[in-house]
C-alpha cells in the first residue's frame, strides 16, 4: 500500500476542538468523542504541548510504536486487492478501513515530535500566500489541485489557459460550486505585477516539465519555490536554490493535496472535498488505472464523506460523459492538441496526445481527418513564429491514443510509417487494422492502409504505460527508414515535403467555425497532399 498517505492522518485536531478534528477528519461523531477522550488523557498526562504551538498538544508517536497501525495498513492493502474497480464499491469497503485506522490513530496521538514541529512551521510555511498553477493543456486534477493548494495555504490559484473543457466546467459549476481560478498571464500578482510591481513566488502543481508550465512562467523560473506532484521529475526542471518539492507515486496529485490538509489539521469544506474526489476520480479513470494506488482509493472514501458525495461512481460517470460530449464537439484540430504532451528519448521526440471518452466510434469516425492533424502537429512544433520552420524542433513521431473510460481499453492512431514502426515495436502481439471504416488511401507511402490504427487492448495510462512502452521501444536501439529530425541527413518523404510546401504557403490555415464553436482547418489541399501525394 501507501503507508505514507495514511501517516497523514495522524493530523493533530485543533487545540480543544474535537468537533473541528471530526471535521476534518470523517465528520464521525464516534471520531469526535475518541478524540475528546484522546485530549482527556494527554491533559491528565500533563501533555502541555509546546508554547507557542498552534494546535493540539496531542501528536503522534515514533514510527516504531506503530505495530497495530501497521496490522490496519495491511488489512486495509488486503481489502483494496480484492475489490471492484467500480469506484462506489470502493468507498463503500474503504469506509470500514478509514474510520479504524483514524480510531487508532486518534488512540495513538502524543506530544508532538521535533520533527512534526520543524515541519509544519518552517517547511510548509514557504507555501503561504504564493501562487498555484498547473501545467497548459490542462486538466481537472490540475485545476483542481491549484484551487485546494491555495485554499490550503491562502494563496491565489491560477488557471494556465483560458479555455476549459467540458469536465473541469461541469466539476466547478455543478459538483463543486467553485468559481473559476482567473487565467495566470492575467492576473495581479500572477502574470502581471501587482498594486506594488510586484509578483508572487510561485508552486508548480501536477507538472515539472518546463515545456508544460505557462510560457511566461518558463521563461522566469526564478520565481518557482515550489512543487507538488505526481509525476516523473523532468530533467530539464532545475533551480538555482533549494525548493519545497512534495512528489509521489500516486494516481492523482489531488491525494497528495488531500494528505496536506490531514497532515496539517486543517479542515477540508463540503465544496473542496468534492472537488479534490472529482481529480481524483478524473485523474485514475473512477479508480481503474493502473496508476490507482491504495492512497487514492482511501482519499475518495474520506472525501466523498465530507463531502456528502453517496455515489463517487453516478458523479464520475456523468464527468467523463461531459468531458465526451465536449470532446466531440472540439472538432479535429483541438482533439489532437487537447491533451498532448511531448517526449524525448534517446534523441528521438514524440508527440502523445490522449482521448478519454465514454464511445470511442464518435472519434473513430473522422480518423482521417485526426491523421491528417497529427501529421501536421509534426511539422507545426517546428513553427517559429513567422520565422522559417525549423525541422530540426519538429516531432518525429505523434501518436493520439483514443481511451474508452468505460471499458478501460484503448485504441492508437498511426499516422505514418515512423509511428508504425515504432508502435509494432512497442506493442508486440497487438492488431493493427483500418482507423475508419471506408478509408479509402493510407496517410503517406510508408504505411498501409491497415496499419493506421492499434488496439492496445486494456492499456489505458499515458503516464505508466504508454509513455514506457513507446520509450523503452526507442531506448532498445530503435531504427527505422528515417533518421532522427535532428540528423544533418535527415531528408523527408513525399509526402511530408509536401505537407511543409502546403503549410509554408498558407494553404491550410486555421479559423474560427463559423458558428464560434471550434477551431477548424481548411484541409483541401493538405489532404491531397497526405493522401495523394498531389500539390
Amino acid at each position: 500500500g501507501d503507508p505514507l498517505f495514511f501517516s497523514a492522518l495522524m493530523a493533530d485536531p485543533p487545540d480543544n476542538n474535537a468537533d473541528a478534528y471530526a471535521s476534518a477528519s470523517l465528520a464521525d461523531a464516534s471520531l469526535a468523542a475518541a478524540s475528546a477522550a484522546a485530549a482527556a488523557a494527554s491533559s491528565a498526562t500533563g501533555g502541555a504541548g509546546i508554547e507557542g504551538w498552534p494546535l493540539s498538544s496531542t501528536r503522534p508517536l515514533s514510527a516504531k510504536s506503530w505495530g497495530s497501525f501497521t496490522n490496519l495498513l495491511e488489512t486495509a492493502t488486503a481489502i483494496s486487492q480484492t475489490m471492484p474497480s467500480d469506484a462506489m464499491k470502493a468507498m463503500d469497503d474503504y469506509r470500514i478501513a478509514v474510520e479504524r485506522i483514524a480510531q487508532k490513530i486518534v488512540e495513538r496521538t502524543a506530544d508532538p515530535t521535533e520533527g512534526a514541529f520543524i515541519e509544519e512551521t518552517f517547511a510548509y510555511k514557504r507555501l503561504k500566500g504564493v501562487c498555484f498553477v498547473g501545467h497548459v493543456k490542462t486538466d481537472l486534477d490540475s485545476v483542481a489541485g491549484a484551487i485546494g493548494a491555495a485554499n490550503l495555504f491562502d494563496g491565489l490559484a491560477c488557471r494556465s489557459e483560458d479555455n476549459l473543457n467540458g469536465e473541469i466546467t461541469y466539476v466547478l459549476n455543478e459538483v463543486a460550486n467553485v468559481e473559476v481560478p482567473p487565467l495566470f498571464d492575467n492576473t495581479a500578482g500572477a502574470g502581471l505585477p501587482d498594486e506594488n510591481g510586484e509578483k508572487r513566488n510561485v508552486c508548480l502543481v501536477d507538472h515539472n516539465e518546463p515545456k508544460q508550465m505557462v510560457p511566461s512562467l518558463a521563461s522566469d523560473m526564478g520565481r518557482i519555490i515550489g512543487c507538488i506532484d505526481h509525476h516523473a521529475l523532468s530533467e530539464g526542471f532545475a533551480s538555482s536554490k533549494p525548493l519545497l518539492i512534495d512528489i509521489r507515486p500516486w494516481g492523482s496529485m489531488s491525494t497528495i493535496i488531500t494528505h496536506l490538509y490531514i497532515r496539517l489539521s486543517s479542515p477540508i469544506s463540503k465544496s473542496i472535498a468534492r472537488l479534490l474526489m472529482c481529480a481524483i476520480l478524473s485523474d485514475t479513470l473512477a479508480l481503474r488505472s493502473v496508476t490507482t494506488t491504495d492512497a487514492d482509493r482511501f482519499a475518495v472514501a474520506m472525501l466523498a464523506k465530507l463531502g456528502e458525495i453517496e455515489s463517487p461512481d453516478t458523479v464520475a460517470k456523468q464527468m467523463f460523459k461531459n468531458k465526451t460530449r465536449w470532446i466531440c464537439n472540439l472538432g479535429p484540430y483541438a482533439m489532437v492538441r487537447g491533451d498532448q504532451k511531448d517526449f524525448t528519448v534517446e534523441g528521438w521526440k514524440m508527440g502523445i496526445a490522449v482521448l478519454e471518452v465514454t464511445d470511442t466510434a464518435p472519434v473513430l469516425a473522422i480518423a482521417d481527418k485526426l491523421l491528417l492533424e497529427l501529421r501536421i502537429l509534426k511539422k507545426e512544433k517546428g513553427d517559429r513564429r513567422g520565422k522559417e520552420n525549423d525541422v530540426t524542433a519538429q516531432l518525429d513521431f505523434a501518436f493520439l491514443f483514443v481511451v474508452d473510460v468505460v471499458k478501460q481499453c484503448s485504441v492508437l492512431l498511426v499516422c505514418g510509417g515512423r509511428e508504425y514502426a515504432l508502435a509494432s515495436k512497442a506493442f508486440p502481439g497487438c492488431e493493427f487494422r483500418v482507423a475508419k471504416e471506408g478509408m479509402g488511401k493510407a496517410p503517406g507511402t510508408t504505411i498501409a492502409l491497415n496499419q493506421t490504427l492499434c488496439d492496445v487492448g486494456s492499456l489505458v495510462s499515458r503516464k505508466a504505460q504508454f509513455v514506457p512502452a513507446l520509450s523503452q521501444a526507442l531506448a532498445s536501439n530503435f531504427t527505422c527508414h528515417r533518421t532522427r529530425v535532428t540528423d544533418p541527413s535527415y531528408k523527408q518523404g513525399t509526402s511530408g515535403a509536401l505537407l511543409d510546401r502546403v503549410l509554408s504557403n498558407r494553404q491550410a490555415e486555421v479559423r474560427v467555425s463559423l458558428d464560434g464553436q471550434q477551431l477548424e482547418r481548411d484541409v483541401r489541399v493538405a489532404e491531397s497532399a497526405l493522401y495523394d501525394q498531389k500539390w
